[in-house]
């Protein structure tokens, strides 16, 4: 007879989408905020209290999101497994942008923490269930595949939401700025336990919105606006609702998907009739476009380490699996590379087929030989391609990479360092793009990954 699903307590929809993916087939877990009240407004109630209690896991965002929840979660203690999203350290976090003392809650608007967490919440699962190991893995792959493909759309996407200046009422898109280069010019409410606003922030913003001529306002459905007429009146700001919370989105496995790609619409139509229409944007730009059968395939023409020429023609038959960054990187990039080069130890025999890249995003300092020297410590078989600064700029844009220099404090001109994208591209056999594995994702997920890819 087979044993009961485990009962999992978990607060928001986001993450109840995960779990709900992972648990397919085995049972449902339990949503404690449907919607009805802002997640920082909630109150458990007795039955919400004792189901946490008694539950086998607790999964929640943490105090800045769910303050009531911290409180029962640290004075309750339940006596089943307690997971706090903002406190995984695999998960980017970012600081609130008013209080550095603060996290920003609305980590599930980076598509790329939620394949984080997928894992995190996959090996949980395991953990309580061992005896269906086998199910939640399968599952994995499938609401693993969802999000990848999700945050691949997002990426191409990026230009959609990019280059003019938007505002929030509620200050909820901080993570989904930096993954989509989306440009924030502010923000009225700071979310951390609750709204904060000041009058000060309030009237800077109205001015901003004054000043930027027709632009987009956001809303959230299910929060209240109420200064969003001082915001509007005598402006050409076009008002939009956002559904971060997916407070309309009916509960379960497509849930998150749902609500980023409904968010993303908006925003970038929004943002499309707002955007100045000039000569020599990207549609002059064939190399960043989908080729004639509709497959997109971002091409380079760089230099490898032994002074040839590279371009993403020279591997039939292979994958290519590609990492932007630079020498200098104090921990990102060593980080991303050991996880390409263990996961292509995973492989064994079969990462003969995987050929590794490594394309700097500092040509003046990354020279050829130093190149080949990093690649080698990592990989035998990596190249390290070098080009020109404005060849690399180019090859980055194909790829939909973003790196921009950062000075140092110091003041020092030759100790900046690079911020850059940090996931591994994959491109098929015919230098077509599948995939992009986000940074964090361990090496035996990469190498799993691989292996689907490598037997289609």
């Amino acid at each position: 007879m087979a044993a009961e699903p485990p009962d999992v307590v978990v607060s928001i929809k986001p993450l109840h989408a995960l779990l709900a993916g992972l648990m397919r087939g085995v049972g449902e877990p339990r949503l404690l905020i449907d919607g009805a009240v802002a997640p920082w407004d909630y109150r458990p109630n007795a039955e919400d209290a004792a189901a946490i209690a008694a539950a086998d896991a607790v999964v929640w965002s943490g105090r800045e999101l769910e303050p009531a929840l911290a409180e029962l979660v640290h004075t309750q203690r339940p006596q089943g497994q307690v997971f706090e999203a903002l406190a995984d350290d695999a998960v980017k976090v970012l600081p609130s942008r008013f209080d550095d003392a603060q996290r920003d809650p609305f980590y599930w608007l980076d598509s790329r923490n939620m394949l984080i967490l997928l894992d995190e919440l996959r090996h949980l699962l395991v953990e309580i269930d061992p005896a269906r190991a086998a199910v939640y893995e399968r599952n994995g792959r499938g609401v693993s595949q969802v999000l990848a493909g999700l945050d691949r759309s997002l990426e191409f996407g990026y230009r959609d939401v990019s280059g003019v200046p938007v505002f929030f009422y509620h200050d909820t898109h901080r993570y989904f700025e930096q993954a989509y280069a989306m440009f924030v010019a502010g923000t009225v409410v700071e979310v951390a336990a609750g709204e904060h606003v000041d009058t000060a922030r309030l009237l800077s913003v109205r001015g901003g919105v004054l000043a930027a001529g027709r632009s987009c306002l956001f809303t959230e459905k299910g929060l209240q606006a109420p200064h969003l007429n001082l915001l509007q009146d005598g402006s050409e700001a076009i008002t939009v609702e956002l559904d971060s919370l997916g407070v309309d989105i009916e509960p379960g496995p497509d849930a998150y998907e749902q609500l980023m790609r409904q968010n993303f619409a908006a925003i970038s139509a929004c943002v499309r009739q707002t955007r100045p229409q000039t000569a020599g944007t990207d549609a002059a730009l064939p190399a960043e476009l989908p080729d004639v059968d509709g497959v997109f395939r971002p091409r380079y023409l760089l230099m490898d380490q032994y002074g040839r020429s590279v371009s993403q023609e020279d591997f039939p038959g292979r994958l290519q699996l590609i990492y932007f960054g630079y020498t200098f990187c104090p921990d990102v990039c060593p980080t991303s590379l050991a996880v390409m080069s263990q996961a292509l130890r995973l492989l064994g025999e079969q990462a003969d087929a995987v050929q590794p890249i490594f394309i700097t995003v500092d040509p003046t300092r990354d020279t050829p030989d130093k190149l080949g020297e990093y690649a080698a410590y990592f990989n035998k078989n990596m190249l390290a391609l070098w080009g020109k600064p404005d060849v690399i700029q180019g090859t980055a844009e194909r790829f939909r990479a973003r790196y921009e220099k950062v000075a140092s404090d110091s003041g020092d001109p030759q100790r900046y360092t690079m911020d850059h994208t940090a996931s591994l591209y994959l491109l098929g056999r015919n230098g077509e793009f599948l995939t992009k594995f986000a940074h964090g994702l361990p090496a035996v997920e990469v190498a799993e990954r691989l292996r689907d890819y490598l037997q289609d």
